[in-house]
């Protein structure tokens, strides 16, 4: 929860959604066993383990450590990813700065569902049972779980003298266009998962007018091209406001088979604005 450079203010965590998948082990056999067991709707549950960084607990021992998250009843018939609200034990255990020391734990279980269900976790042999801790191994699991996290996109980070924002800029001046992108507006939320969208920004201005001193030239090709073009040797040349820096976004989307994958995708943000 660290990005390259750090932020003047503390993240505000929005929204933690716990992605998990459940499937019935047999699913050809999806009538015989709903015949025999009477499994119709299922509840699925998720715990916070205090217990530190132990994940061995069973029993009695596990019982005395376990704090209720939430709960989710299930249609047999629609089982696949599951969504749980994780937001306020994920809010807590950040805000307590506990997360330095002690990873945050948890337990999806589902009572009563015997070696009919199936839930993913991280490590492949748990997984097996009905109920399953988190693990941190075995990460390249397509269908291992994963939590989404939204911070609050206001907190403020360092940024560089290049960086200048059109709210502050002279008029005319070349600047940062915050400019948010919705995913749901593209019709693309059908198949992202996260984020629901993101500020892309984009650059405007003029750089055409008024003087410049040579150290705000991105490089000397562009300060000797430039004196040409005020000599009217270039004609109809004209500076542009361009993006300098860039940064890139991690984007959760279903991929074939409904595996979901998870993507770092370069130079998507605009950081900063100028003439080259």
């Amino acid at each position: 929860m660290s990005s390259g450079e750090p932020a003047l203010e503390p993240l505000k965590i929005k929204r933690a959604i716990l992605w998990a998948r459940v499937e019935l082990k047999h699913v050809h056999h999806y009538q015989y066993h709903r015949r025999q067991i009477n499994l119709r709707n299922i509840t699925l549950w998720v715990f916070k383990v205090r217990c530190g960084n132990t994940t061995h607990l069973r029993g009695k021992e596990l019982s005395e450590h376990l704090e209720m998250v939430t709960s989710l009843t299930v249609n047999v018939g629609q089982l696949g990813w599951q969504k749980f609200d994780v937001t306020k034990i994920v809010n807590s255990w950040y805000t307590s700065h506990k997360h330095v020391k002690e990873r945050l734990t948890l337990l999806v279980d589902c009572t009563g569902c015997s070696t009919h269900v199936h839930i993913s976790t991280f490590n492949v042999q748990a997984s097996r049972v009905a109920g399953s801790s988190i693990d941190s191994k075995s990460a390249q699991d397509p269908d291992r779980p994963f939590l989404v996290v939204r911070t609050d996109p206001a907190a403020i980070k360092r940024v560089r003298r290049r960086a200048i924002e059109c709210s502050g800029a002279l008029k005319g001046q070349c600047c940062k266009q915050r400019f948010y992108v919705s995913f749901s507006q593209l019709g693309w939320d059908d198949w992202i998962i996260a984020p629901q969208g993101y500020y892309a920004n984009y650059c405007r201005g003029d750089c055409a007018a008024g003087h410049r001193t040579p150290d705000t030239f991105l490089n000397y090709y562009t300060h000797v091209i430039e004196e040409y073009r005020k000599m009217d040797r270039l004609a109809g040349m004209q500076p542009c406001c361009a993006p300098l820096k860039f940064s890139p976004m991690s984007l959760i989307y279903y991929g074939p088979d409904s595996n979901i994958i998870k993507r770092d995708l370069p130079k998507m943000v605009v950081d900063e604005c100028g003439c080259p």
